[in-house]
């Protein structure tokens, strides 16, 4: 399809706001994840997102969301400009597409227990706060559980490989089964847990320990198609991270965060 022809059908809107060229309209990609993006545009990374367009006038910007398989296939499109927030940096994707600076900056996957509860895992921590992992692994009294279809990271998927755990479908029901007291812990990132446990009546309260060995924070840049109007907004997003070292964008995030993340949690 030709791609002004393409751009406008896209946009659903007949024409491009005046004043804009085809090449300066961007189409933004991201994958239902609350509360990160949700379905309403709700979750903390549709309000970071909605910052950054705001700061990035002169572009006709058009938002959708779509399952991830979609979304990576669609970034490989040459004949228009397309951006997506919330993808890990990978070595393939920095050799595909292009990649701002650090845009997001999240915590890391967490063992999420009921908060009374955080003592008990005293013998399993280190000095600095953290769960040694294979320690627990090697106990029976508290039991864990994990969705099974989910990748951990190399170490500690080879750890869980083997480990007796309670091996879920999805993580959707991981906090309701941690509050009716059928798991001691589970493996989610801290504010998707806030998100299950708030959709708990009442909600449970929780806390995220981290996990020894891991990175405490997942970083992630904008993702643009390697265009030369991707290149373009790279390079504005890049100087709008530059003069903005406090990251007004991610203050939302503070939100969805249990009171013992919190505590840890810079986000600059």
């Amino acid at each position: 399809m030709h791609r002004l022809v393409f751009i406008l059908v896209l946009f659903g809107i007949g024409l491009l706001p005046a004043g804009v060229k085809a090449q300066d309209a961007v189409l933004w990609l991201k994958t239902e994840w609350p509360p990160v993006f949700t379905s309403r545009s709700h979750g903390f990374g549709d309000q970071a997102l909605g910052w950054l367009l705001e700061h990035l006038p002169g572009y006709a910007h058009h938002v959708q969301s779509l399952p991830l398989g979609r979304l990576l296939k669609t970034m490989e499109r040459q004949d228009i400009t397309v951006c997506a927030s919330g993808l890990a940096r990978t070595p393939a994707r920095e050799g595909q597409f292009l990649i701002s600076h650090d845009f997001m900056h999240m915590p890391a996957l967490a063992l999420v227990v009921r908060a009374d509860d955080v003592r008990t895992f005293g013998d399993f921590r280190r000095t600095d706060g953290s769960i040694e992992m294979r320690r627990l692994l090697s106990q029976d009294r508290l039991k864990g559980g994990i969705n099974d279809n989910r990748s951990y990271g190399a170490m500690l998927d080879a750890l869980l490989q083997s480990a007796p755990l309670v091996r879920l479908a999805k993580t959707s029901n991981m906090v309701s089964m941690l509050a009716a007291k059928r798991l001691d812990w589970v493996l989610l990132y801290p504010f998707e847990a806030t998100w299950q446990a708030r959709q708990e009546k009442p909600a449970p309260d929780i806390a995220g320990l981290p996990i020894t060995d891991i990175p405490s924070l997942i970083r992630g840049g904008i993702t643009c198609s390697r265009t030369t109007g991707g290149q373009r907004v790279i390079d504005q997003i890049d100087q709008l991270i530059l003069d903005n070292p406090a990251r007004p964008w991610m203050a939302p995030m503070l939100d969805w965060l249990d009171p013992e993340t919190r505590r840890r949690q810079p986000i600059r």
